[in-house]
């Protein structure tokens, strides 16, 4: 179980889950939040889903198979339905906003709950009245809801980061736990770091594989009618690296001391488009540090790859 604070309060809420006893609106039903919605209404009752429009609050509404549709952008906010529970999974630019505006529309009950899905903003967004008793949280999955259809299958076993009032995380912990999620307590402070990790492992992984394929391409080999030739050892690098550490799964010329090799990969990269050789040069002196700790390159080469991944493009020899 989750805890966020030395001090929980003495006694929090209890919660039976199966007697669906409490009830969540959503607001914000896109990949995330009709996902979550589908998981959690065999474990809650399920009231609003509410969009910016009637028309995607009702296609939110049938892929979960609960709910009732709400147009935010069409009814007035007094319209809004209690209910315990509020999940803010709109856009991470929109969340302050519509958070506060469901605040602030008096549809919040003393006692309820209101949290959001965001890994890079803290609960502490929302601007709560200084009488009211209502708890705030986040909750952040690390899962790709890029397909929601396949995130029904795989979310079981997500971790998640949770952090935000006691009497919020309790009872969040034990609805994730429900859905299968993973969870685990994070500072609110250090929310932008910790989501900046999750892009570089997801987001920017995908930028670097299809950097790689357009490496490829300027090389000159034909990989639009074929497989990918990099498949078979992404694969096997991505194994390395999880079922060990970096100093297990890093391979070639940096692990290896090979400066001839680098200087002409950097040769090469001199006609290509700068930031290539940018990230090149940048993942390079990472694997150098990497390469320190596996003993396998002589001090002297490392710090020659280093001196060269370094330098600058008017100063850059490779003779």
């Amino acid at each position: 179980m989750v805890i966020m604070s030395e001090q929980m309060p003495d006694q929090l809420p209890a919660t039976d889950w199966s007697s669906r006893s409490l009830r969540l609106n959503c607001v914000g039903a896109g990949l995330v939040g009709k996902t979550l919605c589908h998981l959690m209404a065999r474990h809650i009752q399920l009231n609003q889903v509410i969009n910016q429009s009637q028309s995607s609050a009702q296609q939110a509404v049938d892929f979960i198979g609960a709910g009732r549709p709400f147009g935010i952008g069409s009814k007035p906010l007094t319209h809004l339905e209690p209910a315990d529970i509020w999940m803010i999974t709109c856009p991470d630019d929109l969340i302050e906003s519509v958070g506060n505006k469901i605040i602030q529309s008096g549809r919040l009950q003393p006692g309820n709950i209101i949290f959001h899905c965001s890994g890079a903003i803290s609960s502490k967004i929302f601007q709560i009245p200084k009488l009211a008793d209502i708890s705030v949280a986040s909750v952040h999955p690390i899962h790709s809801f890029s397909d929601p259809r396949s995130s029904l299958e795989s979310f079981s076993g997500t971790p998640c980061a949770i952090e935000g009032d006691p009497k919020a995380t309790k009872v969040l912990d034990d609805l994730f736990q429900s859905i299968g999620a993973d969870l685990f307590p994070i500072n609110s402070e250090s929310k932008s770091l910790y989501h900046a990790s999750t892009v570089m492992a997801c987001n920017y992984l995908v930028s670097l594989l299809e950097l790689s394929k357009m490496m490829l391409s300027q090389a000159g080999v034909d990989h639009k009618n074929h497989s990918n030739p990099l498949k078979g050892l992404i694969e096997q690098t991505l194994g390395n690296y999880l079922t060990g550490d970096a100093q297990t799964a890093l391979t070639g010329p940096i692990s290896r001391g090979d400066v001839d090799t680098i200087a002409s990969h950097l040769t090469a990269l001199e006609n290509a488009p700068s930031n290539w050789r940018k990230v090149y040069c940048s993942l390079g002196n990472i694997a150098a540090d990497i390469s320190s700790k596996q003993s396998l390159a002589s001090p002297q080469s490392l710090q020659a790859i280093t001196k060269l991944l370094n330098q600058k493009d008017a100063d850059r020899k490779y003779d």
